[in-house]
């Protein structure tokens, strides 16, 4: 059935996108996987590092330690998506990323100073159903079934074209993989990309508005949820944009800097 329901995609975004638009989500998709078998054995960091050292200095990725509670709000205005994420689209894509079909505003590159107002439209972060269900989950004790994010998710699949049980059984997989990633900080607490030998832009990655708030944009928001329902008082993030009125260092936003300096290869 799951081979079937992969055909019938494959036809559906053939008719609708067209051979080429198909061929090039394809590729991103076969990318993706090569990543994500990757990402985490040794030296991975390193390596990821020195490809990016090619574009930017290495300070661009050197994260500096904020409270995740004082990132409150997303880059933008809060939308619903049909595909990946339930909601928002990041405003900004860092120029490196590989998204296939996620929407955004502008591509810019790491550590980039913009100006304009696309820092006055924002909304809540725990505006998130990835916040609501993981809150309702782990703070108040409720079923994932029970919860505002499965509800939805299990209707984005759904929609999709998924039959009822496989639109649950990857609801449930969705939901048992948020659920590890909540025992697994909450035990060993919350780990940088270069402790776990992860890609550097895989960081949560922020920006910074003109009058110094931290904004969410892209990547780990489900290890951000977890810090926030958890406690945890300081976590590593990486900038992506400045607003041009921002007038003071970014150091100062921070809880720490970053200053092991290790490659992550061992």
């Amino acid at each position: 059935m799951a081979d079937s329901h992969r055909v019938s995609k494959l036809v559906r975004h053939i008719k609708e996108e067209g051979v080429i638009s198909t061929a090039h989500a394809i590729r991103g998709a076969g990318q993706r996987t090569v990543e994500n078998i990757l990402e985490g054995t040794p030296g991975y960091y390193g390596l990821q590092l020195r490809y990016l050292e090619r574009s930017y200095d290495r300070s661009v990725f050197e994260p500096i330690h904020v409270d995740p509670a004082d990132i409150r709000y997303l880059t933008g205005a809060y939308d619903r998506r049909e595909r990946g994420h339930l909601d928002y689209s990041p405003y900004f894509k860092p120029r490196e990323a590989n998204w296939g079909e996620v929407t955004y505003q502008a591509a810019v590159p790491y550590g980039c100073i913009r100006g304009g107002d696309w820092d006055r439209e924002r909304s809540a972060f725990s505006n998130l159903l990835v916040y609501q269900g993981a809150r309702q989950r782990f703070n108040e004790g409720l079923d994932w079934e029970t919860t505002a994010y499965y509800a939805a998710l299990l209707d984005q699949f759904k929609q999709r074209g998924f039959d009822e049980e496989h639109a649950r059984e990857r609801v449930r997989k969705r939901c048992e993989k948020l659920e590890t990633l909540y025992e697994r900080i909450g035990s060993e607490g919350y780990q940088s990309q270069r402790e776990r030998n992860g890609n550097p832009r895989h960081e949560v990655t922020v920006t910074i508005s003109r009058n110094g708030e931290l904004l969410y944009n892209c990547e780990g928001r489900h290890r951000l949820v977890v810090a926030k329902l958890l406690g945890i008082d300081s976590i590593p993030v990486v900038v992506l944009v400045r607003h041009a009125e921002f007038d003071d260092s970014i150091e100062t936003l921070g809880v720490e800097s970053d200053e092991s300096g290790g490659t992550g290869e061992s």
